[in-house]
């Protein structure tokens, strides 16, 4: 009975696989202060190795290629930061310095609806006393938040060094790598690893391109609506809604936070524009989701709209930001890994194969 439970390809599936995420967490845990870094080298190395591909193919070294491919990355990065630093600082100075009105705003509307059930209804309702310790704390937060965003100014600075690095090594390298690493696998697990390897690859390239794509198209729509509407600092909101929409379901959510409340600390209070606000939210999701996605995102990654949610509940626990971001692709990586290893060991043992 135990010899039959422990040769079932379900639970040698389980043991490789643990064995594989024990390896990853290891790693990770190692490597925990160049992880950032990293990240982002592997997905700009997804979007850029066809480009350095298709330049040997015309002839140029692989080492020569890398390079072409670095210092377009370079003056791209160069180019986008001359371009947009100095105005997300300076709006990002001014986010500052209004977030006191726009909780002075809140605060007076409570009163004011406070005094208005007690004029219509007769209930003397003190709002302020249930509204104003929610306020502190949220005014404490957000004074936090942008101290984190302009720290966060900072450690770019660091990544626009170390990240062309690991990028250039990654492209002049990673296939030399890999091929050493996959070389090593044992005969019986040879092909087994590349078909892992080649879908997991294949399906967080799409992703990777598709999400960059995605936000990219997000950050303009919506930088170009609230500037339509008049609403202050468009860039730098433009820029947060593109980045949390890298997080499915929840992100878009999260984007409408730092818009209305802008628009609630507008002085005069117009409340036209918070509605406008919450609307070219709306308006970019469903462009989003009627052109975008479909055209751009759709099957790179087959899960369930619970597990997804779920996945991105426990990884911002754990992780924080950068988990809920990577929750998608690293539920989806394990999911095909487990299953490819599943059937590989079913392949070998026959007697299992359609259980």
């Amino acid at each position: 009975m135990l010899q039959s439970f422990i040769s079932h390809p379900l639970t040698r599936a389980l043991f490789l696989f643990g064995l594989i995420i024990s390896i990853i967490s290891f790693l990770a845990i190692l490597l925990a202060p160049l992880l950032l870094p990293i990240i982002i080298s592997f997905a700009l190395y997804a979007v850029l190795e066809p480009l350095s591909s298709m330049l040997e193919r015309q002839g140029l070294s692989k080492s020569a290629s890398s390079l072409t491919v670095l210092l377009l990355l370079v003056l791209l990065a160069a180019l986008v930061m001359s371009l947009l630093l100095p105005h997300l600082a300076a709006q990002l100075s001014a986010l500052q310095k209004q977030l006191p009105a726009v909780w002075n705003t809140l605060v007076n509307f409570a009163n004011e609806f406070s005094h208005y059930l007690a004029h219509s209804s007769g209930l003397n309702l003190k709002i302020s006393a249930f509204t104003q310790p929610f306020i502190d704390q949220a005014d404490e937060l957000g004074k936090k938040a942008l101290i984190e965003g302009s720290n966060l100014l900072i450690s770019f600075t660091i990544l626009m060094i170390l990240v062309p690095i690991f990028t250039f090594f990654l492209i002049r390298d990673f296939r030399t790598i890999r091929n050493q690493l996959l070389d090593k696998l044992p005969n019986n697990s040879f092909e087994l690893g590349w078909i892992i390897y080649h879908r997991v690859a294949h399906q967080l390239q799409d992703y990777i391109r598709g999400i960059m794509i995605q936000s990219g198209i997000m950050s303009i729509v919506v930088t170009a609506g609230f500037y339509i509407i008049g609403l202050e600092s468009p860039i730098l909101l433009g820029l947060v809604a593109g980045i949390l929409n890298l997080i499915p379901y929840v992100g878009p959510l999260l984007a409408m936070v730092l818009p209305v409340l802008l628009a609630l600390g507008h002085a005069p209070l117009e409340l036209w524009m918070v509605g406008a606000a919450v609307g070219v939210i709306l308006a970019a999701q469903l462009i989003d989701n009627v052109l975008v996605i479909p055209s751009v995102i759709a099957h790179a990654v087959n899960l369930h709209p619970v597990i997804v949610i779920i996945g991105i509940i426990i990884f911002g626990n754990l992780f924080g930001f950068i988990g809920m971001v990577l929750a998608i692709p690293v539920i989806s990586t394990a999911n095909i890994i487990f299953k490819a290893l599943l059937q590989g060991i079913k392949t070998r043992q026959p007697a299992y194969s359609d259980s």
